[in-house]
């Protein structure tokens, strides 16, 4: 398969540029391991965050309120995402995701972030974006033809994220990088009852006059500690929860319908998920997930000589591949390593016999 063929040359290519040592490191560390999920890998550019923002699920999850880089030099970051066996490399491999258990530009990180994200991109070509709620550097213009910045708000006030630069700051930064050729999208998460909706319309009218034409909204994900954070703040989102769990997170009930309807009024495209602005701002397709399918699906298009002829090389015997819609079917039940790394390389989700 050459998305096979392309991941193992991209693979020597990196070994040769780093030392014996480096390469260990890089292959122990979970990047070399984590399943990408259908929304793609995340990068850890750091490990805590000092933003100290009320709903913020990490600090639940026992990471600290201090920030200190990730432990991988630039190289050995796109090694270990070459070498993870789930990940499909290239410009329509594996979607990354920048921005997860740190705020990526940070002073303490944001070196290192620019230097992921223009190795990611120099070496391994896959489509990136960038989750901020800093004002992002304008250096972000020269990583990746397509690289999507997702501007973080909640709601103009910045009531909830106390550490966090303002949020007109943000948006002018994402509108600088706009008019640098950058995709720039409203990422409008979490959702605060009692906060984002009363702010929605103002939210969406700065940010159009600022230039954004995208946006997706995002649902706010609850643990007792991000109930009683809130409610510190003089959020009460209890009304909107299910149930509770000290580390698990848990979807409030709260629809985005209103909000969508909005937007749209006001002239916004509206994504289904951030992962879709990835999609899209590439110019690409997928069909992974019930979010889906996004962007133009003419372009999913599979070899299914090309398919058979992996799954051969894997050691499966009298293969069939055969593509129906939007799917793939396979005659074959396969290892979870195969089947996630055909998904990553096509974009389709693959259907195999019941046990």
């Amino acid at each position: 398969m050459e998305a096979w063929r392309t991941k193992q040359r991209i693979i020597k290519s990196l070994e040769e540029r780093l030392g014996e040592e480096e390469r260990k490191e890089a292959r122990k560390d979970p990047h070399a391991k984590r399943r990408p999920r259908p929304c793609g890998l995340t990068i850890h550019t750091g490990v805590g965050c000092p933003l100290a923002c009320a709903y913020c699920y990490i600090y639940d999850m026992g990471f600290p309120g201090a920030a200190r880089p990730y432990r991988l030099s630039p190289l050995q970051m796109a090694y270990a995402v070459a070498v993870n066996p789930h990940v499909a490399v290239g410009p329509w491999g594996s979607l990354i995701a920048v921005g997860s258990v740190t705020e990526p530009f940070l002073p303490e990180t944001r070196e290192l972030a620019l230097g992921y994200v223009k190795s990611i991109a120099t070496h391994l070509g896959n489509p990136i974006q960038i989750s901020t709620k800093m004002p992002p550097p304008t250096e972000l213009a020269e990583v990746q033809k397509g690289l999507d910045v997702l501007i973080s708000v909640t709601d103009t006030t910045g009531k909830l994220e106390p550490k966090a630069p303002p949020p007109l700051e943000r948006l002018k930064a994402g509108a600088e990088l706009m008019r640098r050729g950058i995709s720039v999208t409203l990422f409008v998460r979490p959702i605060v009852p009692g906060v984002t909706d009363r702010d929605i319309t103002r939210l969406l009218a700065l940010a159009a006059e600022l230039g954004y034409r995208r946006v997706v909204f995002g649902t706010l994900r609850v643990t007792k500690g991000i109930v009683a954070r809130l409610r510190a703040f003089g959020v009460d989102v209890t009304p909107y929860v299910r149930e509770l769990h000290e580390r698990r997170q848990t979807p409030i009930r709260y629809p985005k319908e209103k909000f969508v309807a909005v937007a749209r009024q006001m002239g916004f495209e509206v994504l289904p998920a951030s992962c879709a602005a990835n999609v899209v701002a590439h110019g690409q397709a997928c069909a992974l997930c019930r979010w889906g399918p996004c962007g133009d699906v003419k372009k999913l298009k599979v070899d299914v000589r090309d398919v058979e002829e992996y799954l051969e090389a894997r050691g499966y015997k009298s293969v069939e591949v055969y593509v129906e819609g939007l799917k793939i079917r396979i005659n074959k039940r396969l290892k979870p390593i195969d089947k996630i790394f055909l998904e990553q390389a096509t974009r389709l989700p693959i259907s195999e016999p019941a046990r």
